[in-house]
C-alpha cells in the first residue's frame, strides 16, 4: 500500500512538473529578453543580433535587447550567460570561439560550454574564402599549393583571430604545406596586410574580402563550402582541390543549461520563423551569412564534431595552449 502511494505521488509530481513546464513555455516571454553578444558593437555577431531582435519583438510582443559584453576572447559574455538564471530571459549569441575553440586552446576557462550552456540553434553559417595578394602568381588552389610546396616556409598567411588562424592551419595540414602565421590585431588589419603585400594569403570572411577581390587587390582562389555558392559561381570551392576541406564560422544561440526544453524549443521555432523572411534572408546572404536554424539536438551534435575538429587541428598544428 505504501509503495502504491509513493508511486502515485511521484506520478502526480511528474504530471504537475510537466504541466508547469508547459505553462512556462506558453507564457514565455512575459518580460524583456536579453541577448548577450560577447563582442563590441559593429562586428558580425552584433550586426546579426540587431537584425533579428526587432523581428523577435514582433513575434513575442516583448522587448528584446542586445547587451555587448566584449573581452576575454569572448569568454566574458559567454560566462555571464552560463551563470545566468536558466529561464530563457538571458541568451548568448556566439561564434565558435568561446564554445568549440577555446576549450581546446585555453588551459583554464571560467565555464564549461558543454555543461553550462544549452544549444538552441545555429542561426547562420558564415563561409570563408581563401584569398591571396594580387602579386602572388598562383591562380588556383592547386597552383598555390604547388607554390607553397616549392618554397616551404617562405609563404605566410595573415590571421585576425583564433577562428581565421585555425581555418588556415586546417588548410595547411590538409594540403601538406609549410606556411607561416602572421598574427594581426583583428580581421580588418589582417586583410589590409594581405592587400598591402605584407603577407601572401588569408582565409577570411567573404564579406570583408569581396570588395578587395572586386577591386583587383586580392584574388579569390576558393570558398570554404561543400559546393559552390550560387552568388559566386565563378569561385571554386577549396574542396574541389582538397577533398573534405570546409572553412567557415557559425553564429549560434545558446541558453543557460537547465533552461526548460519547451522554452528552448519555442526560442528555436521563433528564430526559424524570423529566418524565413525573404527580405532578411537576402540581407544576411549579402553579408556572407547563410541561414540555418537547425534543431537544438542537431546543433548539439554539430558542436561536438566542431570541438573534436579544433582539438585535432590545435594538436596537429602544435599550437601551445594559453593560460
Amino acid at each position: 500500500m505504501l509503495r502504491r502511494l509513493i508511486v502515485a505521488a511521484a506520478l502526480c509530481a511528474g504530471v504537475a512538473w510537466s504541466g508547469n513546464a508547459a505553462a512556462q513555455a506558453d507564457s514565455f516571454p512575459n518580460n524583456t529578453v536579453k541577448i548577450v553578444v560577447p563582442t563590441a558593437p559593429g562586428g558580425p555577431l552584433d550586426v546579426l543580433g540587431r537584425l533579428i531582435t526587432p523581428r523577435l519583438r514582433q513575434i513575442w510582443g516583448q522587448s528584446v535587447i542586445i547587451e555587448n559584453r566584449p573581452g576575454g576572447a569572448l569568454m566574458i559574455g559567454a560566462n555571464a550567460v552560463a551563470k545566468a538564471s536558466p529561464d530563457g530571459y538571458t541568451l548568448l549569441l556566439s561564434n565558435d570561439g568561446p564554445i568549440t575553440i577555446n576549450p581546446n586552446l585555453y588551459k583554464k576557462m571560467p565555464y564549461d560550454p558543454k555543461k553550462e550552456l544549452a544549444p538552441v540553434t545555429n542561426v547562420v553559417d558564415a563561409p570563408f574564402v581563401l584569398v591571396v595578394n594580387a602579386a602572388v602568381p598562383a591562380k588556383s588552389v592547386a597552383e598555390f599549393v604547388a607554390l607553397a610546396k616549392s618554397t616551404p616556409g617562405k609563404i605566410n598567411f595573415a590571421s585576425g583571430g583564433n577562428t581565421s588562424r585555425l581555418a588556415a592551419e586546417l588548410f595547411r595540414l590538409s594540403a601538406g604545406i609549410e606556411v607561416v602565421n602572421v598574427p594581426y590585431n583583428g580581421s580588418g588589419q589582417a586583410i589590409l596586410g594581405v592587400v598591402g603585400g605584407e603577407v601572401h594569403m588569408m582565409i577570411d570572411g567573404i564579406t570583408s574580402s569581396l570588395p578587395h577581390v572586386m577591386s583587383g587587390k586580392l584574388r579569390a582562389l576558393g570558398v570554404g563550402t561543400q559546393s559552390r555558392l550560387k552568388e559566386l559561381p565563378d569561385i571554386p570551392t577549396v574542396a574541389e582541390t582538397i577533398p573534405g576541406y570546409i572553412g567557415k564560422t557559425w553564429l549560434g544561440l545558446f541558453a543557460p543549461a537547465g533552461t526548460p526544453r519547451d522554452i528552448v524549443d519555442k526560442i528555436q521555432a521563433s528564430i526559424a520563423k524570423v529566418l524565413q523572411e525573404p527580405e532578411l534572408r537576402e540581407r544576411l546572404v549579402a553579408l556572407g551569412m547563410y541561414p540555418v536554424a537547425n534543431a537544438p539536438s542537431e546543433f548539439a551534435a554539430f558542436l561536438d564534431a566542431d570541438t573534436r575538429q579544433w582539438e585535432r587541428v590545435i594538436r596537429d598544428a602544435k599550437i601551445e595552449r594559453l593560460e
